[in-house]
């Protein structure tokens, strides 16, 4: 009688298949699972030859899974994996006792809301992990793949890979901020405010160097706004409102910045705020991993914070 596919299939090459999935290279697959990287190697051709499939492809960044290999580790982990990892780590996971490096990647207008909040939390609970913070850029989204990063909290994710996962977090409400002697200071700032006077953007290089949130918005009621300034610097852009009559239209609080010449306001969009979403991102081979749940729910405490702070205002 043949056998079918499960029985023909050596089960240790699911565990192999998933650390590779997690690596994306056979190298360090052949660290953690305490092998050589040619008896790795061969593991791989023999789940080539059982799947029928490349399962993984070489690129300049390591190697890549194929859609076979995404339908493998997004099916397996009902079974497999999740029992792997009850077996395994049911007792591991402590904190205090994790160290190494945190990679974190925010959108400019969420660092300075989260980054500090994040590091003191994690320096009270993992006082041997070290953050390190990055700002959005062009790479972030390959860096998350490599594994050079390890998550994200964006605003706004665009047709991002469908190696990521992605998780919503509290949306907030934008902000816009002009000089406290500007015309406006003490008017409600609507729509026309803010094609009424020019703009200075934050500029943000893989997000909306080629068109800014504030113009998909205006742009729906057939408006254009004069966007005359635009920075990758938060400070530079509040210094340059604080001393004209540009309006700097955001998509929530600075946080750690201040300009006594400054004051902040809440837009209104036909007589409603504007809410701008969040999201948590990483790659999917770590969605299983109690340390980035543990990030995941801190961080979505933080903006919960800072949402109840908004109703406030």
């Amino acid at each position: 009688m043949n056998k079918t596919p499960f029985e023909a299939l050596d089960l240790n090459l699911i565990k192999i298949f998933f650390v590779i999935y997690e690596e994306l290279n056979t190298h360090r697959a052949a660290e953690r699972l305490n092998m050589s990287q040619p008896n790795v190697s061969r593991s791989l051709q023999k789940l080539r030859d059982a799947f029928q499939d490349p399962i993984f492809v070489k690129t300049r960044h390591g190697l890549t899974p194929t859609d076979k290999a995404h339908y493998l580790a997004q099916h397996l982990p009902s079974t497999w994996q999740e029992l792997s990892d009850i077996i395994n780590h049911v007792d591991e996971f402590d904190l205090s006792q994790l160290s190494g490096k945190i990679h974190a990647t925010f959108h400019p207008a969420l660092v300075g809301m989260l980054s500090d909040k994040l590091f003191l939390k994690l320096h009270e609970v993992a006082p041997k992990l070290q953050l390190i913070v990055s700002v959005w850029g062009n790479e972030t989204e390959a860096d998350l793949i490599t594994g050079k990063q390890d998550f994200a909290v964006t605003m706004l994710p665009h047709g991002m890979s469908k190696e990521m996962s992605i998780k919503p977090l509290p949306s907030l409400v934008a902000k816009v901020y002009l000089s406290k002697s500007h015309p406006l200071a003490q008017s409600t700032i609507t729509e026309q405010s803010l094609v009424q006077y020019p703009l200075a953007i934050l500029h943000v290089p893989g997000w909306n160097e080629h068109m800014t949130n504030i113009e998909k918005i205006l742009a729906k009621k057939g408006l254009v706004p004069d966007i005359v300034y635009r920075s990758p610097h938060p400070s530079s852009v509040l210094s340059v409102v604080s001393q004209t009559e540009l309006i700097h239209p955001m998509g929530a609080s600075y946080h750690g910045l201040y300009n006594d010449s400054v004051i902040r306001k809440i837009p209104l969009l036909d007589g409603e705020p504007i809410l701008f979403e969040n999201h948590f991102c990483h790659h999917y081979r770590h969605r299983n991993k109690p340390l980035y749940q543990w990030l995941f729910e801190t961080i979505n405490e933080f903006m919960l914070d800072e949402k109840s702070s908004e109703k406030r205002e």
